[in-house]
């Protein structure tokens, strides 16, 4: 991805996305800014700062951008795939607000090809430690309570393995 955009992450796709969310009214996003980007080993992460024309009260001034690394491209794994699936089939489920709202998802299964613009919680969220340093005691407990708050809204219900779950 460099320093450009997909079109997935343009100006047009990205107005699109939002109203189908229901956080962008009757404006559009005029301008889409890589405020920061950063590779992992399977995917790239790109946040990006958004400018609006028209109504955009609750619109998002930032959305983070993920998808597949273009080396990646047509490998014979799945990678990003159950990303996908998560974020658009088990989070919209959930009771509580426990993981970023996903404003728009593509699972491209003939390319291999995805990606997922989701809520940046950059601003109330941080990254424990750099990579591969292991987090502090007092973060390890934080991170074990969040999940667990997180597989307790799971726990015991009748959707699992049916409605959720269930393997395609």
């Amino acid at each position: 991805m460099g320093d450009s955009l997909p079109s997935a992450a343009d100006a047009r796709h990205l107005s699109a996305a939002l109203r189908r969310a229901g956080v962008l009214g009757g404006g559009c996003v005029r301008d889409v800014v890589i405020e920061h980007a950063r590779t992992t080993v399977l995917s790239r992460i790109v946040r990006l700062r958004l400018s609006y024309d028209g109504a955009a009260v609750d619109a998002p001034r930032t959305v983070i951008f993920k998808t597949g690394l273009p080396e990646r491209a047509g490998a014979p794994w799945h990678a990003g795939r159950q990303e996908v699936a998560f974020y658009t089939q088990v989070a919209p489920l959930m009771p509580t607000r426990l993981v970023p709202q996903c404003f728009d998802a593509l699972w491209d299964a003939q390319a291999y090809a995805w990606y997922l613009v989701l809520e940046d919680l950059t601003d109330s969220h941080v990254i424990a430690t750099p990579w591969p340093l292991p987090p502090t005691l007092e973060q390890c407990t934080s991170i074990i309570q969040a999940r667990a708050h997180f597989h307790a809204q799971w726990w015991d219900d009748a959707r699992l393995g049916t409605a959720v779950g269930v393997a395609t």
